[in-house]
C-alpha cells in the first residue's frame, strides 16, 4: 500500500491493508464518514493503491445522508412538491365529490368519469410521497407504495386520455350517450395502460436492478423499454388526433345549431387546451437547452422540470372538472337543445328549455338503417 498517494486527494479516507498472498475476507471497521462543510457532492472512489498489488473483489453498499435525511438531494424538492399537490387534489376530490351527492339526482355519467380520474391522481400522489418520506427517513424505499403509486399513475393517465376523448365528442353537452364509440375508447385507453405500465415497470427493473444484471441484459431490458416507448408514443398520437377531430366536429355542430351558450363551453376549453400544449411547448424547449452544458438549473432543482408537467396536467383536468361541474341542470344541460333565438351565457342555463332529441354518437352508424326502414314503396299500377 502506497499511504503518499493519498495525498493527491482532499476529504476523509478509510484503508483496508490487503496482504500479498492467501485468502483474506474484511471489512470496514469504521466506514462512516462525515462532512459539515462543503457544497453538498461528493465521490466516493474505491482504489487499489499499489500498482502490483492483488485483484480485489469489494461488494456491499453506500449510504448517503444529507441533513434533511436519506433521500437524494435531486429529490428533496419534490417530496414536498408531491405532499402538496396530494393535498390539492384531495380538496378538489372532497368538492367534487360533495356537489356530486349534493346533486345526486342530476348527475351525468361523464362526472363519474372526472371523479375517478381525481381519485386517481390523489392515490398516486399519496403512495409517491408516502414513498418519499420512508426513504428519507429510514434510507431504504418502501417498494410497495412505489409500485402501487407507479400503476396508479399509469392507470390515471389512461384514464384521463379517454375523458378528454368523450370531452370533445360533446357527452353530457350534445350527446347523451356515446353508444358503441364508448367500447372503442375503453379499448385504446386499456391499450396505453397496459402499454404504458410494461414500459415504466421494465425502465424501473433496469435501473433499480442495474447491479445484479449484466450488460447484455440491461442493454435487451433497455431496447424492450425504447420499443414500448415507441408503442406509447404511437397511442397518444392516436388520441390526440381523434380529440381534435372530435373537438372541431362538436365546436361546428354547436356554430351550426347555434348553442351559443354550449358553444362558449367548449370555447374556454379550447382555450384551456391551447395554453396547456403552449406551456408543454415552452417548457419542452427549456428543458432541451437545460440539458446542454453545464445547464440552466442546478442538479438539486431539476425536480422542477417534473413538477411543471404535473402542473399542467392538473391545470387541464381541473378546467374539464369546473367546466362540467356537478349542478342541477347538469341533465337537463345535457338532454335539450337550446333554441336559437335565446343566447344566453352559462349563469343563465336554467332558462334552456326545448323538447328536443340530442344526437348520440352512435347515430352515424344508424342514418342507413333508418332511411331504408321509412323509404315508401313505388306505387304500381294496375292494369
Amino acid at each position: 500500500m502506497d499511504t503518499d498517494k493519498f495525498s493527491e486527494f482532499s476529504g476523509k479516507h478509510r484503508v483496508v491493508s490487503i496482504p500479498a498472498n492467501g485468502f483474506f475476507d474484511s471489512h470496514l471497521s469504521s466506514g462512516r464518514l462525515e462532512e459539515k462543510a462543503g457544497n453538498g457532492k461528493y465521490v466516493v472512489i474505491f482504489a487499489n493503491c499499489y500498482d502490483g498489488g492483488r485483484s480485489v473483489r469489494v461488494e456491499g453498499k453506500t449510504t448517503w445522508k444529507s441533513r434533511h435525511g436519506y433521500l437524494p438531494g435531486n429529490l428533496f424538492g419534490l417530496m414536498y412538491f408531491d405532499a402538496f399537490l396530494f393535498l390539492l387534489y384531495f380538496c378538489i376530490l372532497l368538492w367534487y365529490g360533495i356537489t356530486m351527492k349534493m346533486y345526486e339526482d342530476a348527475s351525468i355519467p361523464i362526472q363519474t368519469w372526472i371523479f375517478g380520474t381525481i381519485a386517481l391522481g390523489c392515490l398516486e400522489l399519496f403512495f409517491r410521497t408516502g414513498d418519499y418520506f420512508v426513504w428519507n427517513e429510514d434510507g431504504s424505499r418502501f417498494y410497495l407504495a412505489f409500485y402501487i403509486g407507479v400503476v396508479a399513475g399509469v392507470v390515471k393517465r389512461g384514464v384521463s386520455r379517454c375523458l378528454i376523448v368523450m370531452v370533445a365528442l360533446g357527452w353530457g353537452v350534445i350527446r347523451d350517450s356515446l353508444g358503441s364509440v364508448l367500447y372503442r375508447i375503453n379499448f385504446l385507453g386499456g391499450l396505453y395502460i397496459a402499454t404504458s405500465l410494461v414500459c415504466d415497470i421494465f425502465e424501473v427493473v433496469a435501473y433499480t436492478e442495474v447491479q445484479r444484471i449484466n450488460k447484455e441484459e440491461e442493454d435487451e431490458l433497455f431496447d424492450v423499454v425504447t420499443i414500448l416507448r415507441i408503442a406509447v408514443a404511437v397511442i397518444d398520437i392516436i388520441f390526440y388526433i381523434w380529440i381534435i377531430d372530435s373537438l372541431n366536429a362538436t365546436m361546428d355542430y354547436l356554430e351550426s345549431t347555434r348553442q351559443s351558450s354550449k358553444l362558449q363551453r367548449y370555447l374556454r376549453l379550447r382555450c384551456i387546451f391551447l395554453f396547456s400544449i403552449l406551456f408543454a411547448v415552452v417548457w419542452s424547449v427549456f428543458g432541451i437547452v437545460n440539458s446542454m452544458d453545464e445547464g440552466i438549473v442546478e442538479n438539486e432543482q431539476n425536480w422542477v422540470l417534473d413538477a411543471s408537467a404535473e402542473l399542467n396536467y392538473i391545470f387541464v383536468l381541473l378546467g374539464v372538472a369546473i367546466l362540467w361541474r356537478p349542478s342541477p341542470t347538469a341533465k337537463e344541460y345535457a338532454f335539450v337543445m337550446e333554441l336559437p333565438a335565446m343566447g344566453e351565457d352559462d349563469d343563465e342555463e336554467d332558462d334552456e328549455a326545448a323538447n328536443c332529441v340530442v344526437p348520440s354518437a352512435a347515430d352515424d352508424d344508424d342514418d342507413d338503417e333508418e332511411e331504408v326502414m321509412f323509404v315508401d314503396e313505388p306505387e304500381v299500377k294496375r292494369p
